[in-house]
């Protein structure tokens, strides 16, 4: 697992991604899920966790998709940014409080 967030850090770590590195950070995630699900089971919360995390990021590339098309509307940007990092920063203060 550590080699996989070392991996994930390492490609991600200049902030930019290539198609090639996008889907090979996708592989590792979803590796991530399947390993997951293999401990605690392919039903219940886990499982809707990983599957909310696969919906999210369809939603989220739809909706960036939506306003890269809408050029004009830098504030639909700005807010669509805030609220990916409010929402990773969340995520990340939930584990950080939970797995404790």
């Amino acid at each position: 697992m550590k080699k996989s967030l070392e991996k994930l850090a390492e490609i991600y770590s200049d902030s930019k991604l290539s198609p090639e590195e996008f889907i090979e950070f996708r592989t590792l995630s979803e590796r991530a899920m399947v390993n997951l699900l293999s401990i605690d089971g392919d039903e219940g919360v886990s499982n809707a966790l990983c599957k909310s995390f696969e919906v999210t990021n369809q939603l989220l590339q739809s909706t960036l998709l939506k306003a890269k098309r809408d050029k004009e509307n830098e504030a639909l940007k700005n807010a669509l940014a805030e609220v990916v990092f409010s929402q990773m920063e969340l995520l990340k203060a939930n584990a950080a409080l939970f797995a404790s």
